[in-house]
C-alpha cells in the first residue's frame, strides 16, 4: 500500500514537474529531489495514520517524517540522475526494464554508503521509528539485498509508469492510476520473491541493525 501510495503520488505530479516528451527519456534530478521529498512526506504520513488505530504492544509509526523525506527526495534526484545515464537503444519495454533496474542498483548502493556515513556523523538525520512503545534509530543496513530487490521492484514499475509519457489529456488523473498500478504491481511481486526467498536462504533477507534510544 505505501509503495502504491508513493508512486501514485509522484507519478500524478511528475508531468508537472519535468519534461516527459518521448525524446527526452531523461528527467531532472531537482524534479526528482522535489517529487521524492513530496511522495515520501505524503506515504509516511498514510503509514502513521493507518498504524494509529493499532494498541500500543503492536503500534509502528515513523518518527521525524521531514527528516526521513529529505532521503527520499535524495533517493529520487539520484534515480533520475542515472536515468539519464543508462540510455539504451532502442526504447523498448526490455530496455526501460534495464534502465530502472541499472539506475535503482546504483542509486540504492550509493545512498546506502551515504546514509552509513551520515548517521554517523549527524545521529539526527537517522531514520527514527517507534515500534511496540520503543523509540529505535537505523543506524545500518544490509547492502545486497535491497539493491536487488529495489532494482527488481523498479523494472517492473518503470515500463508502466512510462506510460504517461503518451498521455496528452488528464495526466494528473493517468499519473495517479498508474504510479498506484506500478506501486501496487512491483511491491507484490518483491514482496512475493522475498518472502520465498527469506525462507529458504537467509542471506536474501534485510537487514537493519538498529539503536533504541535510552
Amino acid at each position: 500500500m505505501i509503495a502504491a501510495a508513493l508512486e501514485g503520488v509522484t507519478v500524478s505530479i511528475l508531468p508537472y514537474a519535468a519534461t516527459l516528451q518521448p525524446e527526452h527519456l531523461s528527467k531532472p534530478p531537482e524534479a526528482g529531489l522535489l517529487l521524492g521529498y513530496i511522495g515520501m512526506l505524503t506515504a509516511i504520513l498514510l503509514a502513521n495514520i493507518v498504524n494509529r488505530g493499532l494498541s500500543a504492544d503492536r503500534s509502528f509509526r515513523i518518527r521525524k517524517p521531514f527528516i526521513v523525506s529529505l532521503w527520499g527526495g535524495a533517493f529520487l534526484a539520484m534515480i533520475f540522475l542515472f536515468q539519464g545515464v543508462f540510455r539504451f537503444s532502442p526504447d523498448n519495454t526490455l530496455n526501460v526494464m534495464l534502465r530502472a533496474a541499472c539506475s535503482l542498483a546504483c542509486s540504492t548502493l550509493i545512498l546506502l554508503f551515504v546514509y552509513r556515513w551520515v548517521v554517523r556523523k549527524v545521529p539526527a538525520l537517522a531514520i527514527e521509528f517507534t515500534w511496540q512503545r520503543s523509540v529505535q534509530r537505523i543506524v545500518d543496513t544490509s547492502m545486497w539485498p535491497p539493491v536487488v530487490y529495489l532494482a527488481v521492484y523498479e523494472a517492473i514499475a518503470l515500463p508502466i509508469i512510462e506510460i504517461v509519457r503518451n498521455v496528452d489529456q488528464y495526466r494528473f488523473l493517468a499519473g495517479l492510476l498508474l504510479g498506484l498500478s506500478a506501486g501496487a504491481l512491483a511491491g507484490a511481486v518483491v514482496v512475493a520473491i522475498y518472502n520465498a526467498l527469506s525462507r529458504s536462504c537467509l542471506r536474501t533477507g534485510l537487514a537493519l541493525i538498529v539503536e533504541r534510544e535510552a
